[in-house]
């Protein structure tokens, strides 16, 4: 008897994690039924962004049950879908909302407005970096802030930013993640994963910094 209860909690056991955590697959048509294709998703609490293919379809892994799906059917707006233990879904986008089917019945989610923020040229937000394509450190500064500039040399990405006053012979910004300092692009990149990063802030007058802000300074605030 007891051996039929071990048996009996193993497999539920290995049931709840198999739901817990899994590959989810799925596919998002328009209002025509035709596949959705550069549609971008993401899984709320990572920066990583996903689009789906020329046939609409999408993949992720190691999402969990109680994980919200994003869905950006355009710049503007965003749908919240609550991942459920189903392994593929099938998303229709309409003009107000998205709606798929479950076992039981269909589940309807409105879009919501995507909110505005308030610009600054030299900070990048969390919200403003849940929108990039970012891998690392160095996606999530290039092209993104007026003035910075990323470029190729010596083996290495370097950064440097236009109008601070460089006083040494290296070009490079001190780069601050988490209260560590770090002299170069390379190192700070290695240093960090773009998951942790909550924003990041560019000052071109580093000077309270020192001689080591002279080439101006890169704050990374982590989460």
């Amino acid at each position: 008897m007891k051996y039929r209860i071990l048996i009996l909690l193993a497999t539920i056991l290995f049931s709840l994690t198999g739901i817990a955590q899994d590959n989810v697959t799925g596919v998002i048509l328009n209002e025509n039924g035709k596949p959705a294709k550069k549609i971008k998703i993401r899984v709320k609490g990572r920066m990583k962004m996903f689009s789906t293919s020329s046939k609409g379809t999408f993949e992720l892994n190691n999402v969990k049950m109680g994980d919200t799906l994003l869905i950006y059917p355009n710049k503007k707006l965003v749908a919240y879908i609550p991942m459920l233990a189903i392994p593929t879904y099938t998303i229709h986008l309409g003009q107000n909302s998205l709606r798929y089917a479950t076992d039981e019945k269909t589940i309807t989610c409105m879009y919501q407005k995507i909110p505005e923020q308030t610009y600054n040229s030299n900070i990048i937000t969390y919200e403003k970096m849940q929108q990039l394509d970012a891998n690392n450190l160095i996606d999530l500064l290039r092209g993104n802030v007026a003035g910075l500039q990323i470029n190729y040399s010596d083996g290495q990405m370097k950064a440097s930013i236009r109008g601070s006053s460089s006083f040494t012979l290296s070009t490079e910004p001190l780069l601050i993640v988490g209260g560590t300092e770090y002299h170069s692009l390379e190192e700070a990149n290695n240093a960090i994963s773009v998951e942790d990063i909550r924003e990041i802030e560019i000052k071109k007058d580093g000077s309270e910094y020192g001689m080591k802000g002279a080439n101006g300074v890169i704050i990374i605030r982590i989460k």
